[in-house]
């Protein structure tokens, strides 16, 4: 069938790869429903390529994916010299920096095509994400192609399209075909046409299995083609089709062969069937919707026996170094228990040696749910529960826990329990359920005091540690920190060490900044020099945040942006999220606001479920919508409060309620402003925390109550709380903090306010600066400014810049993935500016949001 409607994909690609020639290299993600014709593109494109090389790959769709499958795909198709390092146990750094270089040395441009990454795994996309980033250092072409519809907000591969530079990635979104362009086919077809756009909605594989049999009365979906084609073939060529439909993407012909003896004929059969295609020692459907329709035809004791079948030919052919994904998935579908627990852990084991932590907790799952219990089930919970918990999978990760408490129950080890206990109060406090976490730990220490002394008491001790520090109460952090040490050194466990260290060092930060930073310092020492790059991450993130938290703005950024930069080196996604939302929160008291909004709208997109990321981002990005006077403020912060009330703790509730306190000053609501600081403050004032207790004490005062300076108050907020307004605005001009500065310069004479007005106006402060003109002319101030520039004035909505950016290019007519394209930022961070000015026009589509545009005089770009 002829290509139609493909146009502007072939000339894009024609553009990046003449690009490519010259060194510079572009990713183009190939998107669309199933069936809507991107493997036919992709065969297009790679047609187009001329002299340049071509790599292909494919993603299959096991019960658990198999490991850089698309890797061993090209390894096999083209000559590689990585094809080595994709041994079990391999170096995934080093298997990745060998695949980079040979797309560096090659004497001729790479398209580099991998199918499906909708079904990729862990380790897969963490390598698109390696080679994606580094793209136009290299003369090479990455292609990628997924069902946008099999992919949901929370699926892997959001996070790789979220994180990839918008500046090196086209985005090629198949539609459906047109009328005109079916009734075109359907002419070529001499086929009629009547009905067949209607019947087909357009999907060029509905289309071109009607055309291509011919059947009377259109078929209302693939199934019905499919099966209706396999109903014609002979018996000995159904096995053949049977049989290959239990294998994702293809089937050997060895394999074939082996089981089925079938003759020339038959083969022939089922390829001009046009269900099978022939290739490379294989036979493959020709859509995966067709495998999957025979497959699901065929009744339970049929498929559970070629699924045994499969597996023994299998476990035979020994030479073939079958992935043990693969075997997994036969021993699953053919019932085979036994095999299960054989094949799964060891399958988990080596994903873990590459890195591929989704795909082990998978495999882990896999041995759970269908492996013959036995007594490895307990060790299987513990491996399944900290992968679960290294992945985000948060409940998971406390489901297996209490499910291996259950197992302990039932085989006692006193030991081994204690460790499950710790390791699941871990878990709890990721999921901001504080208290339950407490509880788990004291168990567990209690159990392993009962018992002759273990490295899991040091661990244990450092658990608890973690769990004063996050709390707040840095005295008791710094004793359960010191026992750890004690013991991790007695037993040489030098990482539990670290980690201890690492903990003493946050704690001590809040009492003691220099001393605090020193312990972290040697953390950092002791994981770099081990390779503990998680560890690293954690320590320089600590850094960071807790400097922010006390106001070591200037120190904190830049600790952060190491954080940040040694984290995404790495594949560290959870301490990359929470420190790009603490420097969101710098950057807003550092005055810088359009790059706090960016970074907290990172995070608010990239992480749906309750975490700690997501409570700190919320409260930056909430803080900022207050400033600017955004309606949307008050939604924010209630989701804020909502996560932040879970885990209970100082470190979460004051940050949240110093902004809600904030914002109901803002809008006038005293009240409001008193209730938010006085749940706070006492809270603040017992963990002796000078920065939120003088905050929240600051809040109360301006709500018209009297206060006292707490005992332990911050410098800038006791000389504001006894009147000294120069003093205090002095002090956050030297900590960089513009709006503090203000806040404190309208509480002078007139000449202060003044400057406090042109600090909100320059800042963006629309609330704050409304208010003070009003106290201004309430006062009797003469010649305030009126602070409103002709471009406010001509934007009565308060739309930021960035919004009324966005808004001018959807105007042209720009999809939300081309006006990221064009600003260089994230599709994410680009619905939520759409989104954000929807809401300020009061409109629900992009027609009103056009028209609403026009009346306010914003305009596409010339």
């Amino acid at each position: 069938m002829a290509l139609v409607e493909r146009e502007a994909a072939l000339l894009a690609f024609d553009r990046h790869l003449e690009a490519a020639r010259a060194g510079t290299g572009h990713v183009l993600l190939v998107s669309g429903e199933a069936g809507i014709g991107k493997t036919t593109l992709l065969k297009a494109l790679a047609a187009r390529r001329d002299e340049a090389a071509l790599w292909w790959g494919a993603c299959d769709c096991l019960e658990t994916p198999h490991p850089l499958a698309p890797l061993h795909d090209i390894a096999r198709g083209a000559e590689v010299g990585f094809g080595a390092l994709l041994q079990p146990g391999g170096a995934r750094a080093a298997l990745f920096e060998a695949v980079l270089d040979e797309l560096q040395r090659s004497r001729r441009p790479v398209v580099a095509v991998v199918e499906d990454v909708h079904w990729a795994d862990d380790a897969t996309l963490d390598l698109l994400k390696f080679l994606g980033r580094r793209i136009d250092r290299v003369p090479a072409l990455l292609v990628l192609s997924w069902r946008d519809d099999e992919v949901s907000a929370a699926h892997p591969l959001r996070r790789l399209l979220g994180e990839l530079p918008p500046s090196l990635v086209t985005r090629l979104a198949l539609e459906p075909l047109s009328a005109p362009a079916v009734n075109q086919l359907a002419r070529a077809a001499m086929r009629s046409a009547t009905g067949l756009h209607a019947l087909t909605r357009g999907n060029p594989l509905f289309v071109s299995e009607v055309l291509r049999h011919g059947a009377e009365g259109v078929p209302h979906g693939v199934q019905d083609l499919v099966l209706a084609r396999f109903a014609r073939l002979g018996a000995a060529a159904q096995d053949v089709v049977r049989l290959a439909s239990t294998v994702p993407t293809r089937i050997e012909a060895a394999l074939v062969e082996a089981l089925l003896h079938p003759s020339a004929t038959v083969i022939e059969e089922c390829l001009n069937s046009g269900l099978l295609n022939a290739a490379a020692g294989a036979y493959a459907f020709r859509h995966e919707l067709a495998r999957i329709a025979v497959e699901a035809s065929l009744s339970p004791p049929t498929a559970r026996a070629l699924h045994a079948d499969v597996l023994r030919a299998l476990e035979r052919d020994a030479a073939q170094a079958v992935p043990l994904a693969r075997r997994v998935h036969h021993a699953v579908r053919a019932g085979d228990a036994r095999a299960v627990a054989a094949l799964a852990p060891e399958a988990a084991r080596q994903a873990q040696q590459r890195g591929a932590h989704v795909e082990a907790a998978a495999h882990y799952r896999t041995a759970l749910a269908h492996g013959e219990p036995g007594p490895a089930v307990g060790p299987w919970l513990a491996a399944y529960a900290r992968e679960c918990r290294l992945t985000g999978q948060l409940e998971e990760a406390v489901a297996a826990h209490e499910r291996l408490s259950a197992w302990h129950a039932e085989h006692p080890d006193p030991l081994r329990e204690a460790a499950n206990l710790s390791q699941l109060a871990l878990a709890l406090v990721l999921e901001l359920r504080n208290a339950e976490a407490d509880a788990a730990s004291r168990r567990a220490i209690t159990l392993l005091e009962s018992l002759p002394p273990d490295p899991e008491l040091a661990r244990a001790y450092r658990v608890e540690a973690q769990l004063r520090m996050l709390n707040r109460d840095c005295a008791e952090s710094v004793a359960w920190a010191g026992k750890a040490i004690a013991l991790a050194e007695r037993f040489g466990e030098r990482e539990i060490l670290a980690e201890a260290v690492g903990t003493l060092g946050t704690a001590t930060l809040f009492l003691d900044y220099t001393a605090g930073c020193a312990h972290l310092d040697r953390a950092l020492a002791l994981a770099l020099a081990d390779g503990l790059h998680g560890l690293a991450a954690n320590t320089w993130s600590n850094l960071g945040s807790g400097s922010g938290e006390v106001w070591r703005l200037r120190e904190a950024r830049e600790y952060l942006k190491t954080a940040i930069a040694f984290a995404q080196r790495n594949e560290i996604d959870f301490f990359r999220h929470y420190s790009v939302a603490w420097l969101a929160l710098c950057e807003l008291h550092l005055g810088e606001w359009d790059d706090a909004s960016e970074h907290a709208l990172d995070v608010v997109q990239q992480t749906t479920s309750p975490t700690t990321s997501r409570v700190m981002a919320l409260a930056a990005l909430g803080r900022l919508q207050a400033h600017r006077g955004d309606p949307q403020a008050t939604r924010t912060l209630d989701e804020a409060l909502a996560l932040a009330s879970a885990s209970g703790t100082l470190q979460r509730l004051a940050p949240v309620r110093c902004a809600r306190a904030e914002a109901a000053w803002l809008r006038g609501d005293l009240a409001a402003t008193a209730a938010e600081a006085r749940a706070g403050l006492a809270q603040a004032a017992s963990h002796r925390h000078a920065w939120f207790a003088g905050e929240l004490a600051q809040w109360l005062r301006r709500a018209g109550e009297s206060v006292p300076v707490p005992a332990d108050c911050a410098e800038p907020h006791a000389l504001l709380l006894r009147g000294r307004w120069q003093e205090a605005a002095a002090a956050w001009a030297a900590i960089g903090a513009p709006f503090e500065q203000a806040l404190a310069l309208a509480e002078g004479d007139a000449g202060a306010r003044l400057a406090a007005l042109a600090l909100f106006d320059e800042l963006g402060a629309q609330a704050a600066a409304d208010r003070l003109r009003k106290a201004m002319r309430a006062a009797g101030v003469a010649g305030i400014p009126r602070g409103v520039r002709a471009s406010t004035q001509a934007n009565p909505h308060h739309l930021t810049e960035r919004e009324r950016e966005v808004l001018a290019l959807l105007c042209a007519g720009l999809r939300n993935s081309e006006i990221a394209e064009r600003l260089c930022r994230s599709v994410r961070t680009v619905d939520h500016h759409v989104a954000a000015a929807f809401a300020k026009l009061g409109v629900n589509n992009r027609a009103e949001a056009t028209a609403a545009a026009a009346r306010a005089g914003i305009a596409a770009p010339k």
